[in-house]
């Protein structure tokens, strides 16, 4: 075995998993082929960024590669140095791996001030899965391939408890609410901080759309505060609920062998997204920087998207959305694609991201939770966000 090794921090999700899983062989073709081994490790999304926080930190750190969550965290990382610029280490990329080929919003998130600092491997970004079936008998008609959150709402409250279902399941454990919360808050024409990265969602309109999405809970199964991806693929995969709102990289997982009808199911966005492309990057600390580039060149070329789109559901580059294989495959892809070019919009790129977000997670969750009210829960949040920003 070679002595060289490259050292990579995943987080935890489908779209990672098929990375790993033997029957896809990638690491193996990798290491058949190279001198470099690798050693991959998956940390869950609960436990994933204290991990890195703490490789980050170390004097000697256990990985040269990690999985950023693209501009959620990118400018907070970059600014304290935790990732390193890729712009020295571009000329390591084949030929044939096409930059160019990566959707053009996609390539924007990678950069900061013009600078290269990351490689995308999928995205996640809000895709409304449903029963079309119910929907159409108890409507009349499908939800609109881009529909409104009030839309969304008026139609869930219609389909609850037909043949005995939910009308909708929400993906609101604590460490996934706030971007599950994300469509409603944009609904009401706001955001969560303004142009100058000033909070912006204590007011009215923030009020307004957190008892929104509250009001949402009573057609939910009971511990859907509970939800994360798994227990939203199993409400969709087993008929429980009739509308779900899900990532687009958790498609590919619902909709395996193991769903039924899944024929059935169709998709829609909401038209105030918000979509993230986990992406690699260079840890600072490493010493072995130009060949974790060598790997990630081979890891984010398009055949691997290709794996990557049909395992999990989001691919990243134009060439698989266009294939008529993969297309044959994943009935979502034009939905999936018309939500990442079309109507998602990113978040500011904040210093400090980290505990300012973890500040609006826990108070989100609280409201949710009926353990604070809208205006409590978002007053408290920007009173303690702003001591941040100090």
């Amino acid at each position: 075995m070679s002595s060289k090794k490259v050292r990579v921090l995943a987080v935890g999700d489908p779209a990672v998993e098929v990375y790993v899983d033997k029957n896809y062989k990638i690491l193996d073709r990798w290491k058949n082929n190279n001198s470099i081994d690798i050693d991959f490790n998956i940390a869950s999304w609960e436990n994933y960024y204290n991990t890195m926080m703490e490789d980050f930190k170390a004097e000697e750190p256990n990985y040269d590669i990690v999985m950023v969550a693209g501009h959620f965290w990118l400018r907070d990382f970059v600014e304290n140095k935790f990732i390193s610029p890729m712009d020295d280490y571009m000329n390591l990329l084949p030929k044939d791996y096409e930059y160019e080929d990566i959707l053009p919003i996609i390539r924007e998130e990678m950069k900061l001030d013009g600078h290269q600092y990351l490689l995308p491997s999928f995205c996640d970004g809000h895709m409304v899965l449903y029963r079309k079936s119910i929907v159409k008998e108890v409507l009349g008609y499908l939800p609109k391939e881009c529909i409104t959150i009030d839309e969304l709402i008026s139609m869930v409250e219609k389909v609850d408890g037909f043949k005995g279902l939910r009308g909708i399941a929400l993906k609101a454990h604590v460490s996934e609410i706030l971007t599950d919360f994300l469509p409603y808050l944009r609904s009401e024409g706001i955001d969560l901080f303004d142009e100058d990265h000033k909070p912006s969602f204590y007011n009215d309109k923030g009020i307004k759309a957190l008892n929104k999405y509250i009001v949402l809970r009573k057609y939910a199964p009971v511990n859907t505060n509970e939800f994360g991806n798994v227990e939203i693929k199993d409400q969709i995969q087993q008929k429980k609920a009739v509308f779900a709102i899900t990532w687009g990289g958790q498609l590919g997982v619902v909709l395996n062998e193991q769903c039924e009808e899944p024929e059935d199911i169709g998709f829609a966005t909401l038209d105030k997204p918000w979509n993230v492309t986990w992406s690699f990057a260079l840890n600072n600390n490493s010493k072995n920087k130009e060949d974790a580039v060598r790997f990630l060149a081979y890891l984010t070329s398009k055949d691997i998207d290709k794996l990557v789109g049909s395992y999990a559901g989001s691919p990243v580059r134009k060439s698989t959305y266009l294939d008529e294989t993969e297309r044959s495959k994943c009935s979502w892809y034009d939905a999936h694609l018309e939500m990442v070019e079309k109507y998602a919009k990113p978040l500011p790129s904040l210093k400090g991201s980290g505990e300012i977000l973890g500040i609006l997670y826990e108070y989100i969750s609280k409201a949710f939770n009926y353990e604070l009210s809208a205006e409590e829960a978002l007053r408290t949040a920007h009173k303690k966000i702003m001591q941040c920003m100090r």
